[in-house]
């Protein structure tokens, strides 16, 4: 009888547990986003060679929000056999924010890294619940330095971003968003709010209203990458969809004089991108696809050198 005592004690333990991590799931996961098309102009071009021999007046700038500090390698396909080349020592990677200025459309973020919580709160920010108990299962924390958030690197630089282009749904990518106006425009692929990527990642967006969403379906193809989108049709900023590490990650190519390709977490450090390790998906499938992102992302570098690579959580390398 005592025996049974406990077991019915451990289940009612667990059953609590998992209700209270649904609890915070359904009300983060079906936060309903009111989503948009993003209209997509006619491509300017229809092969790489073409858009770099006519670069644009578009300028890039990176800046570092704060650091994740973790073992990189948890971010890779655990079942690589080169997991064990890997360098698993704990280190930080940085949280990045690229502000695009474009002469005509304006400025425009892709990503916007941390507010100032991670300063204020670490070593979880604005995280929900859910993501403060994963970093803390798997050993991760989050560091800020005063004046570092998304809201005063903007005001040192005079910036009101008029949108902002994700390369996923990930907290580490979205953490910023409260700072941002509420005329501000989200834009990311139409498969990217899933119910994961919404309950890590809605709380975030509490308050906003503009989202649009890119549909890859609809963009050419454009080898040796996949569908890419011409996001202001002049052939000077591009999308592109290099899905795996979640449904619908987008890398981006800033056609300016120095050509730069953000991989986004399409690979998030050169050691993953020169070796051939694709990021963890949400389940095997999504690693698989990781690694036919990977390798079109690794065939336009071999292709296209004079292209500048910039990595996920890089520093140093922008």
């Amino acid at each position: 009888m005592r025996t049974l005592k406990k077991v019915l004690l451990a289940a009612a333990i667990l059953i609590v547990a998992v209700a209270t991590l649904g609890g915070y799931l359904v009300r983060g996961g079906f936060r309903r986003f009111e989503i948009t098309p993003y209209p997509l102009p006619p491509a300017a071009f229809t092969n790489w060679n073409d858009v770099l021999a006519h670069p644009h007046d578009i300028s890039l700038a990176t800046f570092q929000t704060g650091v994740v500090h973790m073992d990189a390698c948890l971010n890779l396909d655990p079942a690589s056999p080169r997991q064990a080349d890997c360098d698993h020592v704990p280190r930080d990677l940085a949280v990045l924010v690229h502000w695009v200025h474009h002469p005509r459309f304006g400025d425009f973020l892709i990503d916007t890294g941390f507010d100032d919580s991670f300063a204020k709160h670490p070593p979880y920010g604005n995280y929900t619940e859910a993501m403060q108990l994963f970093n803390w299962v798997n050993g991760v924390t989050n560091r800020q330095e005063p004046g570092a958030d998304l809201a005063a690197q903007l005001a040192r630089l005079g910036v009101r971003p008029k949108a902002v282009f994700f390369t996923h749904l990930h907290p580490d990518h979205t953490g910023g968003v409260p700072a941002l106006g509420p005329q501000t425009e989200f834009i990311f692929g139409k498969a990217e709010a899933s119910f994961l990527a919404r309950a890590a990642v809605a709380k975030d967006f509490s308050g906003k209203s503009k989202f649009l969403r890119i549909d890859f379906s609809a963009a050419p193809t454009m080898a040796p990458l996949g569908a890419s989108v011409d996001l202001f049709g002049d052939g000077s900023l591009w999308a592109i969809s290099v899905p795996g590490h979640t449904d619908d990650d987008i890398a981006y190519l800033i056609n300016g004089p120095q050509p730069v390709l953000l991989t986004g977490d399409a690979s998030h450090f050169a050691w993953a991108f020169t070796t051939g390790v694709a990021p963890r998906g949400w389940n095997k499938a999504g690693t698989a696809r990781g690694y036919e992102s990977l390798e079109l992302l690794r065939a336009f570098a071999r292709a296209h050198p004079s292209v500048k690579l910039v990595y996920g959580h890089e520093a140093g390398r922008f």
